[in-house]
Parts: C-alpha cells; structure tokens; sequence
C-alpha cells in the first residue's frame, strides 16, 4: 500500500517528503491523510469494484458545484493533478485521487438541539443537489431501488449464495424477514415512479459530517450520490437519527423540524417513507455482501 500511496503523492506534488496519518472514515476505499510542507490533504485510493470512472467524474462535478455555492458547510474538493487531472488510474488499474482536508470531528447527537442541527444540514444539501441539473448527466448513478445493481460483486446471483449459504450463522427468522421485505419491495417497487427525483448523497450520516464549536461545518463522503427519489435522502437520515436515540419520537420531531427549514416533501413522498426506508436497508446489506466478496477476492490474491 505504501507504493501506491507514494504514486498517489508524486502524482499531485513536486515534493518528495510527506507523513501520513489515518482517518476515522473510509471502510470502502483507502483512505489516509496527508501532510506536506505543514499542508494537509486527504488521499483516496479507490476500490475497484466500487468506483468507476463515470462515478468518481459524477462526484468531482457535484462536490465543484456544492462548493461554488452559499452553503452553511463544505465539502471536500477535489485537487488537480500536476497533469491537470482529477484523478490519476495507477499502475495497478486502481483510481486514485487526493480531496482537500477539511478540520473537526464528527457531530453529537445526544440532544433535541443536535438532531435540529443535523436535520438543518440535511435539508440545505436536498435543497442544494436539487438545484444541479441531473437531467444533463451523462451518468446518473445507482439509485438504491436497483439493488443488485450496487455492486458488481453482488448481483441477484451472488446475494442468492450468500443467503443460502451464509459465511456465519444467521437465524432462519432472520433469513426468512430479509426474503419477506426483498418480496415486498419488488411488488411496491411502481409506486416510486411517480415521485420526484433528484441527487441524493445516499450516506448522510453523523459520520460522514464535520462540526467544529460552532456546529456543523463539513459534508463528507459523495461515494453513493446518485439520482433516486428525492425523499430517499430523508428516509435515511431520519432511520440514522431513530438508530442512534433508541427511536426518540422527540428526537425525530427535533429532526423533521430541521430538516423542513430548507427540505421538501411532499404527501406521497412521505407515503412512500416506510418503504424507502426499507429499500435503504436492503440496499446497505447488498453493498456489505459484494465487500465481503471483494474481501474474500484480496485475501485469496494475497495468499498466492
């Protein structure tokens, strides 16, 4: 990993000298900080099954345009190449990029003021990525619904062995409750059509945020944006903030009221909240299930 890192760095600086420190995000892709001459960056090495050329160029776009506007907080940015690129493909086929560093830690949520917060910023980046104009992409991304479409090591086929055949034990009720809401999903998968559409981040988690004393600052990680039902955005954060309170009603309101100073929703979308909320899950366990067989990929290379 060090030779890779170390092309990623010549790539991107004239100067040979550099430390490297970890980061507490990054699962999916390698993920260091680095500082030269007393500047930080951020390195990404990307996971080859997960990130394409067409998404990682659908990211940089979306991050340029959220940073030329008014926002309440920033997103990382992606650097130019001393060839004048936004990305580099290394010697091993893998892509590789280096986003600028962004101070603080990850917010609280403990509180009714916390979730408000955090439903605030929710609502100001819908708002935001509704103002980009998808309909001229050439890529539009994986929306959750296309959840054998996630990731290429976990189509229909793959996900099938998994569940009958999983590498740990799983309860049969377990078993027979994901089969039951994949079954459901499919057969209300036409009532998302009519709702509206547009960038979502797909991850915007407590996790993937930056508050500094004076609340949140930074937006983090656009590796899953892509254009899907516009409410899929609040489904999801709204299931985080139910996850982390132990489903707080008072934390959720806190939320809603948030995230509705900028956000929208309409009667059908939130109709539509329960079953986006349930697409989400099964769209999250189909992702863990193609890493685990990239996992598996990686071990097996490295043993030989």
């Amino acid at each position: 990993m060090k030779a890779l890192i170390d092309e990623v760095v010549h790539a991107y600086f004239e100067t040979p000298g550099y430390e490297i420190d970890s980061v507490p995000f990054g699962l999916t892709n390698v993920t260091k900080i680095v500082t030269i001459e007393a500047d930080k960056y951020v390195i990404r090495i990307y996971n080859r099954h997960t990130k394409s050329v067409q998404s990682l160029e659908l990211e940089a776009a979306i991050t340029s345009f959220l940073s030329e506007r008014a926002l309440s907080f920033r997103v990382p940015e992606f650097v130019r190449s001393l060839s004048g690129n936004e990305y580099i493909s290394m010697s091993d086929g893998t892509l590789g990029a280096v986003v600028t560093f962004l101070k603080g830690s990850a917010p609280e949520l403990s509180s009714v003021r916390h979730a408000v917060d955090f439903g605030k910023v929710v609502g100001e980046l819908s708002n935001a990525l509704e103002q980009f104009e998808a309909d001229r992409l050439s890529y539009r991304g994986k929306s959750f619904s296309e959840f054998y479409g996630l990731h290429p090591l976990a189509d229909r086929a793959a996900v099938a062995a998994f569940i009958e055949n999983p590498p740990f034990p799983i309860a049969e009720d377990q078993l027979l409750f994901y089969e039951s809401m994949v079954s459901s999903i499919e057969k209300s998968a036409h009532l998302l059509k009519d709702l509206p559409t547009q960038l979502v981040h797909h991850d915007l988690l407590i996790f993937n945020l930056l508050a500094d004393e004076n609340g949140i600052r930074g937006v983090l990680d656009f590796d899953f944006v892509s254009v899907d039902a516009r409410c899929m955005e609040l489904a999801i954060s709204l299931n985080h903030v139910l996850q982390m309170s132990g489903g707080s009603m008072e934390m959720a309101e806190a939320f809603v009221k948030g995230y509705a100073e900028q956000g929208k929703c309409t009667s059908p979308e939130i109709e539509r909240l329960e079953l986006l909320t349930r697409i989400y899950h099964i769209a999250v366990l189909h992702i863990y299930i193609g890493q685990h067989y990239s996992d598996m990929t990686l071990n097996e290379a490295s043993i030989t």
